[in-house]
């Protein structure tokens, strides 16, 4: 899951010497938002495509325009992961990828992205998701896993993300492969996770389970 694997290349980049009389919206694909203005090799920015027509009516060439300048780019080599940071950074849903010697090579689509990791990481898979906040120092995967596979689920994916107001703790989303997760839900409150989300199809009533809860950790599982 290498950024290298979803280079686009579909928008051919501009100069910024080229000329707006040239340049027609209609001539993009409908999805196109952007496109690259690349210099002898090097990236210079983004116009932005629907600011065209009315570029047309003050300037002459691209260079004169109002171009998205963007500080945060990946390289064909970064994983997929990495570059979910630099989307937030950047704040735009494209990013330009530059290789070896600061030469650009294409750019990829945050859709792109999300699509790609969605369907590398089992997320369509069947099961149950939920959500558990620890605390930073307390954190461990090993011991998540040990809880969750005593009762006999598995981990299929999971997401660790840090507490944007505290940053001292840590949200892990975990998905599994088990679609009623009550009794992985009661272990792991039981070894004191805050457990606070939790999807999935239950197979209990609202009073059975709430019979079930006290019963496993009566038993202490």
């Amino acid at each position: 899951m290498l950024v290298s694997e979803i280079i686009l290349n579909s928008v051919l980049p501009l100069s910024p010497h080229s000329n707006l009389a040239d340049l027609f919206v209609e001539d993009y694909p409908r999805s196109t938002e952007y496109i690259p203005i690349v210099e002898n090799g090097s990236f210079f920015g983004f116009l932005p495509l629907e600011d065209i027509e009315l570029d047309k009516e003050n300037h002459s060439k691209v260079a004169e325009c109002e171009i998205e300048k963007i500080e945060q780019f990946a390289s064909p080599e970064q994983h997929l992961f990495e570059v979910l940071v630099l989307f937030q950074k950047a704040g735009i849903n494209i990013l330009p990828v530059i290789g070896e010697e600061s030469v650009y090579e294409g750019y990829i689509l945050l859709e792109n992205v999300v699509s790609t990791i969605s369907d590398t990481f089992a997320f369509q898979s069947e099961g149950g998701v939920l959500v558990i906040s620890v605390a930073t120092i307390d954190y461990s995967l090993s011991e998540i896993s040990r809880l969750v596979e005593s009762n006999q689920a598995k981990i299929l994916s999971l997401i660790v993300e840090s507490d944007p107001f505290t940053h001292q703790r840590l949200f892990v989303h975990i998905k599994l492969n088990e679609k009623d997760l009550t009794r992985v839900v009661a272990t792991l409150e039981r070894f004191n996770y805050n457990v606070v989300e939790v999807h999935h199809t239950s197979q209990s009533t609202s009073l059975d389970q709430e019979r079930l809860d006290m019963l496993l950790k009566y038993l202490g599982i």
